[in-house]
């Protein structure tokens, strides 16, 4: 199954099993990653708000496996450098902390003290279901609250202006799932949060879970978030790749439903199909973590759907080591990477979930046969591996066309002007629109170059403004 270049084959590797957190674990990582011919490793850097890395935003982890000193991302990039291997610092977003420690983090300076569960509402950024209660035993971040969008976009620009790193790769960037005894939307309800959607769609009650209007302003949170860090790690440094990881849940076949009907809107509003189709992200990297045999059906069906979505950037299937056999993850692996059964199309690559969870419980195959059965024939590829040859990575050819990006704060006297629409029109009169944030916010990514006129609905505004290619445009006055 010899490949050409220009398709990602990559590793997730988590950093609650060895695999990320010594010397000799990255060590043996690269060599691994070079034996099975892949060529990008996404490396989780923050579990839940910690940093396995030096930073000036979150706390250093508390994790005893550690050695004192040792700073992971650091050491990877470094041993990275002169290999073929791209490094993707992996970043969880809204899971706050969770149970499985044994405790609240010792670290005063976590976020969990200061705006975690114990928290006054003014403070807190913890989501809240619809009767106002959180989960206690996995707390998540409410990501329509202003802060929680401002913490993230800090996080990302520390490790970004901190460490020659290829990308940054966001995980769980959504709103929590519903129990099942509990219907879709059932979580959001952080009181700043929802005292936000209140105030900009004068309203004055507690919306149903199901409130249209309601859900819809919960996946522009989610949405907005994404093209803020874009905007902003654009800014930092333009070549660097921002990706995401996404959902595939539900058991409707995608190309039946119309996406907005699916359970990565409905559960957990996230709208990634728009994400890629409007760019405010290089790529997504499906989660299609699906059994075999149990889920096969439903693993190719979300797979050659992905391979035909129309799209403006990259997607990459996710095949999840962990629930299957060696064997049977090598068989998905070569589903994915096979062209599409009706347009002949591929998607940009496959990714490993997990380096370090390969296999199922009821699996005994070793890691070393998972690595050697990816690039070369053996009895668990039917002497057949999916990797024979190295290729390099997918180019974001996007990223030399000649378009900026726009980030615009409100500085005026106004109490708030959140919600409202800002249209900005070319020459062309080609008009593009955005909505302004909690924290008094207009991103637009993408902008063609040249000039522009910036209107505010219901003010008197008109800012001439120039968009420059490749760059971003901020105007901290308008």
């Amino acid at each position: 199954m010899k490949q050409t270049d220009g398709f990602y084959r990559a590793f997730w590797v988590q950093a609650f099993e060895p695999g990320l957190k010594t010397p000799e674990d990255i060590d043996q990582l690269l060599v691994d990653a070079d034996e099975a011919n892949m060529n990008a490793i996404l490396a989780q850097v923050s579990r839940r708000h910690d940093a396995y890395y030096t930073s000036d935003v979150l706390p250093f982890t508390e994790d005893p496996d550690i050695p004192s000193g040792f700073d992971p991302l650091g050491y990877l990039v470094e041993q990275a450098r002169d290999t073929d291997l791209e490094v993707h610092a992996w970043v969880v977003v809204s899971p706050l902390w969770d149970n499985v420690y044994g405790g609240p983090p010792e670290h005063p300076d976590h976020i969990y003290h200061d705006h975690g569960p114990g928290a006054p509402d003014q403070d807190t950024w913890v989501t809240h279901d619809y009767n106002g209660d959180y989960n206690e035993e996995e707390l998540y971040l409410d990501v329509g609250h202003p802060d929680v969008q401002t913490h993230v976009v800090d996080i990302v620009k520390d490790i970004a202006g901190n460490y020659d790193v290829d990308g940054v790769h966001l995980d769980y960037i959504r709103y929590p799932e519903n129990d099942p005894d509990d219907p879709p939307g059932w979580y959001g309800y952080n009181p700043t949060a929802l005292t936000l959607f209140q105030e900009e769609k004068n309203r004055d009650d507690r919306p149903e879970p199901d409130d249209e209007e309601w859900l819809t302003w919960k996946v522009e949170q989610v949405s907005h978030l994404v093209q803020r860090v874009y905007t902003e790690l654009m800014d930092v440094d333009p070549a660097k790749i921002f990706s995401a990881s996404v959902l595939s849940w539900g058991l409707d076949d995608p190309s039946e439903h119309d996406f907005w009907a699916l359970d990565p809107v409905q559960r957990a509003h996230q709208n990634w199909k728009l994400w890629i189709q409007d760019g405010y992200l290089d790529y997504v990297f499906v989660m299609n973590y699906d059994s075999e045999p149990e889920r096969s059906e439903r693993f190719t069906e979300w797979a050659e759907w992905q391979k035909d979505i129309d799209r403006n950037r990259g997607i990459v299937t996710g095949p999840g080591l962990y629930l299957n056999t060696v064997s049977d993850s090598i068989a998905q692996v070569k589903r994915a990477i096979s062209p599409s059964n009706t347009t002949g199309e591929r998607t940009e690559g496959v990714g490993l979930y997990a380096y370090n969870a390969w296999n199922n419980d009821e699996d005994s195959t070793s890691q070393k046969e998972m690595i050697q059965s990816l690039s070369y024939p053996t009895d668990l590829n039917n002497d057949d591996p999916p990797f024979p040859n190295k290729v390099s990575p997918p180019v974001p050819t996007w990223k030399s066309e000649d378009r900026g990006h726009l980030l615009g704060k409100w500085t005026g006297n106004e109490t708030t002007l959140s919600g409202r629409t800002v249209t900005i029109t070319s020459s062309s009169l080609q008009s593009y629109t955005a909505t302004i944030d909690g924290n008094h916010l207009v991103v637009l990514c993408n902008l063609p170059a040249g000039d522009y006129i910036l209107e505010i609905e219901g003010t008197t505004i008109q800012k001439p403004l120039t968009i420059q290619a490749n760059t971003m445009t901020r105007i901290m006055d308008v």
